[in-house]
């Protein structure tokens, strides 16, 4: 199916942008200005403080006084809450028909709903995420000119994007970027929303609703992704971040031997280097593959 994305939209159902800030007084204006300039018109923003300790909430109120016609909604925390408990509270307020989480450090470019809005209307019902690709800046907003997520999966095609029901492949390849969807509200809620107990928002949603919708790609960077000393990324252990997705990988155990096999794999390779028992059979395991592949070109 071709997607025309110069086409008009049909109509304009309402989107909402939950942009969640925590300590980003620096980038918070420049995320917020990018919502507003979107070319998409019928935008709300449910506005996250989760618990700043810099100005960002003062900079919230000086930002909303001066855009009194933006539809802003505002929860400002008493106490720090996990990624995913903030999400669940502003999805409680969120009206529009389709949703993003944007944190207040990433900067959205002014195409991109419209674009991803265009894309479900031209989509049947079972559509529940739109994704894109991101540039990856740095403080400063400057380009850091390192490959975009697609890039770094040698993408150069819309029709190597990966389209339909992508559960295996999300599972064994966690390629989006979180700040690039479009997602469908009710479609989120029928699979239960975010998991208040993972620090993981984005892929345990994203793998829940894989199981039971499709999803579609847009060749096309739609965000800049902000990277920094404290991002998730690069202030969080290795091994931390990897239980935590192994956490959520467990809710899929039992399912089917390619993905058993798949999170058995990431757990001995998570865990080799803390345990002798489990460095030994990480070691069982790749002799074991070493073997059968000997044995598969002998034999075909």
């Amino acid at each position: 199916m071709n997607i025309n994305l110069d086409n008009q939209v049909k109509h304009t159902p309402l989107v909402s942008i939950i942009a969640i800030a925590y300590n980003h007084e620096e980038f918070l204006e420049e995320a917020l200005d990018s919502i507003i300039a979107q070319t998409y018109p019928e935008i709300e923003i449910v506005l996250v403080d989760a618990c700043s300790k810099d100005q960002s909430v003062s900079k919230i109120n000086a930002w909303i006084a001066r855009n009194p016609d933006v539809k802003v909604k505002t929860i400002f925390q008493s106490s720090t809450k996990k990624i995913t408990e903030n999400a669940n509270d502003a999805l409680e307020l969120v009206e529009g028909e389709y949703y993003q989480v944007l944190s207040c450090d990433d900067v959205l470019l002014p195409h991109k709903i419209k674009d991803q809005v265009n894309l479900f209307q031209q989509s049947d019902n079972q559509l529940g995420v739109v994704y894109c690709d991101a540039e990856k800046i740095d403080r400063e907003s400057k380009s850091m000119h390192l490959p975009t997520f697609f890039q770094e999966r040698n993408w150069t095609s819309a029709s190597q994007l990966p389209s339909g029901m992508i559960f295996p492949i999300l599972l064994m390849d966690y390629f989006i970027c979180a700040p690039t969807v479009l997602v469908k509200k009710e479609l989120a809620l029928k699979v239960g929303g975010y998991n208040p107990e993972s620090m993981m928002e984005d892929l345990d949603l994203f793998l829940k609703m894989a199981q039971n919708y499709s999803f579609k790609g847009i060749l096309q960077v739609g965000v800049k992704y902000r990277i920094l000393e404290t991002s998730l990324l690069r202030s969080t252990d290795p091994f931390h971040r990897q239980a935590t997705r192994l956490k959520i990988y467990s809710d899929y155990l039992g399912q089917k031997g390619e993905w058993d096999r798949f999170i058995l794999y990431q757990f001995l390779l998570a865990h080799k280097t803390k345990s002798s028992v489990l460095r030994v059979l990480f070691s069982i395991q790749q002799a074991i593959q070493k073997f059968l592949k000997s044995r598969f070109k002998d034999n075909y």
